[in-house]
């Protein structure tokens, strides 16, 4: 049997301490490509209150407790990006380890059949400068969070875990 301090337990929160360490973050994230192949980004508002205020990031939400990892994908549309729900189909998981929060991120990543139309595009939610689709080969550590870079590795490289 493991030691105490190597077990992986949950505990439901009404509030995440982001302070904490050995902190597991489970995401759903949401690619959605347009007819060339690029990916749907958010860039953030620059007086967002993060490190990643002005960055390119591909839109997500923190699991909720209890939540199935489809439901957190739907909830991507519906509250963060405030559009119609569609059809979503998981694309994968990848995993990495975030050295600096030590914090354990992993990720769902699903994908959805069609591009975003050009109202939804132009009517970005709270926090949110832009809606726009990029090359993820034009993602740099200046332009993107390493979330979308994290992304951008795990698309390479299917069913590797980064640490």
């Amino acid at each position: 049997m493991a030691d105490t301090n190597e077990m992986a337990y949950a505990i439901k929160q009404n509030e995440i301490d982001y302070d904490t360490t050995d902190l597991v973050m489970m995401q759903a994230q949401l690619l959605n490509r347009d007819a060339n192949g690029r990916i749907m980004v958010e860039k953030l508002s620059s007086d967002y209150p993060t490190a990643a205020a002005g960055k390119y990031y591909i839109p997500g939400v923190s699991m909720k407790f209890g939540e199935h990892p489809e439901e957190a994908g739907h909830r991507i549309l519906t509250e963060e990006l405030e559009i119609e729900d569609r059809e979503l189909r998981l694309a994968g998981t990848q995993s990495h380890w975030n050295d600096e929060k030590n914090h354990w991120y992993l990720l769902y990543l699903f994908e959805t059949a069609m591009p975003l139309s050009a109202a939804e595009m132009a009517n970005p939610c709270e926090g949110i400068e832009q809606l726009l689709y990029i090359d993820l080969e034009d993602a740099s550590d200046e332009n993107a969070t390493h979330g979308l870079l994290d992304i951008r590795e795990a698309m390479h490289n299917p069913g590797r875990t980064y640490v």
